[in-house]
């Protein structure tokens, strides 16, 4: 992260905290970084997006339990 991100950052906090809407950001927050370069990592949470990310994670554990011979 470069110093005019983090003042940025620090920045937009500020404002947000004054009243200033959460989508007049340059930057993201949760990403650390400038809002255009994480704009497609902020999909609306849907009931199939919940069930396939829980349906990944029961993958991931089903292959690593696979791999260290367990059942």
């Amino acid at each position: 992260m470069t110093s005019s991100l983090a003042l940025a950052i620090a920045y937009e906090d500020a404002l947000e905290e004054a009243g200033m809407h959460a989508d007049e950001r340059t930057t993201c927050y949760t990403h650390q970084t400038w809002a255009v370069e994480c704009a497609d990592r902020h999909l609306p949470l849907t009931a199939g997006r919940a069930l396939a990310s829980l349906r990944e994670v029961g993958r991931v554990r089903w292959r690593a339990a696979g791999a260290y011979g367990r059942p």
